[in-house]
Formats: C-alpha cells, structure tokens, sequence
C-alpha cells in the first residue's frame, strides 16, 4: 500500500489559502466597523441637525412675549374696570327703597369688595326688615342682610326708634345673584 507518508516529528503547516481567508475577514470586520462607526456619527449629526430645526421652528411660531403695558394703557384698565362697576344703579336702588318712615343716616361703599353697608332708623322692627327685604329684592343688589339694630329713644317726643344697620354687595355684569 502506498499512501501518503505521514510524518509524526513535524506538525503540518496550515495552508496558506487559511492564512490569506483569515487576513481577509480580519480586513473585512475592520472596514465594517469603521464603515459604522462613520454611519453611527452622520446618524447622529442629521439627528441634531432635525431636533435644531425643529427647536428653530417651534421659536419661530410661539407667540411673541406680551409687552408691558404703558402707564396709559393700564390707566384705561382701571377705568374699564371701575366703569363696568354698577354704581348707578346700586344708588338709585337705595334711593328708591329708602322712603318715609325709614330714615338713611350713613352709606359706606367698598369699590373693591362690592359690599355696601348701610346705616339707617326707622321706627320699628318691623320697618326695618320690611327696609332689607325691599333692597334683597330690588334686583340689582345680592342678597341684603340685617347685619345689627338697636332700639333707642328719641330725645325729643320720646318715641323710640330701631337704628340698623344691613348689608349687601352689588351684582357686577356676569355674575349670578
């Protein structure tokens, strides 16, 4: 039998065709790897090119910041508000309500709150809530409150009188009595 003489003091020797393949791969994996990374970085960059242009784009469309209003202008603010207040109508209600035998000695008007109080006499308890129960109904003023009354005597003929005070808040445009 002839065959192939093996020899079993020397190793064999790879061939080179393995040696040149494994070069290749070695170069192929390197080309890839840089070839990504290069991919990964412009990926990257028309990612923040896009978040740029849309950062660029939402400044552009937000409304612009509301400018200080002038002295003039807030002036005129103050003035709406105050004209929009019902101070007419709240005063000829009291005027309308306010009849012989019930006497206004005081009206004390907070703009700011809307509360309205009023001091006034008449000659009985009786007068003096029929009084309140005028002003609740009127319409233009929320509801009307006794807030405190005292009997006292007149100095002169001796009658006694109910001093009383009530109190309301006037109804602005839009809001619900």
């Amino acid at each position: 039998m002839s065959g192939a003489m093996i020899d079993f003091l020397r190793p064999p020797r790879p061939p080179r065709v393995g040696w040149l393949l494994l070069a290749l791969g070695i170069a192929g994996l390197a080309t890839a790897l840089g070839c990504e990374q290069r991919w990964a970085s412009e990926r990257a960059a028309a990612a923040r090119a896009e978040q740029q242009a849309l950062a660029a784009e939402r400044v552009r469309r937000a409304p612009p910041p509301p400018a200080e209003p002038t002295l003039a202008q807030r002036r005129w603010q103050q003035a709406q508000l105050e004209l929009q207040r019902p101070w007419l109508p709240t005063l000829r209600v009291i005027e309308s309500t306010t009849v012989n035998p019930v006497f206004l000695l005081s009206t004390t008007i907070e703009p700011s709150k809307g509360l309205i109080k009023l001091d006034a006499e008449a000659p009985s308890f009786d007068h003096a809530l029929a009084y309140v129960q005028l002003l609740d109904e009127a319409g233009v003023l929320q509801p009307a409150a006794l807030v405190s009354h005292e009997q006292a005597a007149n100095a002169g003929d001796g009658r006694s009188n109910v001093k009383f005070s009530a109190v309301t808040r006037w109804s602005t445009p839009g809001t619900d009595r």
